[in-house]
């Protein structure tokens, strides 16, 4: 009878795992070229990736990556958010997390503020969803970290289908 239920629980567990969508956050790209602000690439990622965490805590809907492994995997691969081809060379690294979804964006500094754009790609199709975006955030430098508080909003109901 132990057995039953032990095996009963592990199929239940399973399945549990594999209804969730893993989800990579991955560092911003910096489209400003600015060097000094390549720190913000990482900020963003680990601010919205704590903010998605902080919205599905038993993960109900999806599993967030752990950064480190990201990090891990684009340090290995040398993949650099400030380099124009971030975008082309960042696929190597998202097809060895093993993941459905994909949170990434981008950031420029215009006129002293700064402009933020916030995606959910399949990784399938290696398509941003243009339903669940964040798109056009723009704020003053200080303030750039205010915009997890808007592109959560606009991103969870598509990590949640």
């Amino acid at each position: 009878m132990k057995t039953l239920i032990f095996s009963c629980l592990i199929l239940l567990s399973t399945m549990i795992a594999n209804s969730q969508t893993r989800i990579a956050v991955l560092p911003f790209q910096n489209m400003d070229g600015d060097m000094n602000l390549n720190l913000w690439c990482y900020e963003l990622q680990d601010s919205l990736a704590k903010a998605l965490l902080s919205e599905d805590p038993e993960e109900q809907y999806y599993r967030i990556v752990p950064n480190d492994s990201v990090e891990a995997l684009l340090t290995e691969f040398n993949i650099d958010p400030s380099n124009p081809q971030y975008q082309s060379d960042v696929w190597k690294t998202i097809k060895l997390l093993n993941v459905k979804k994909v949170v990434t964006g981008n950031f420029n500094v215009q006129y002293n503020n700064i402009l933020i754009n916030a995606y959910i790609y399949n990784v399938r199709t290696r398509v941003a969803d243009p339903e669940f975006q964040a798109k056009d955030i723009f704020l003053e430098k200080p303030e750039f970290i205010k915009s997890i508080s808007i592109i959560l909003p606009n991103l969870i109901p598509g990590l949640k289908k």
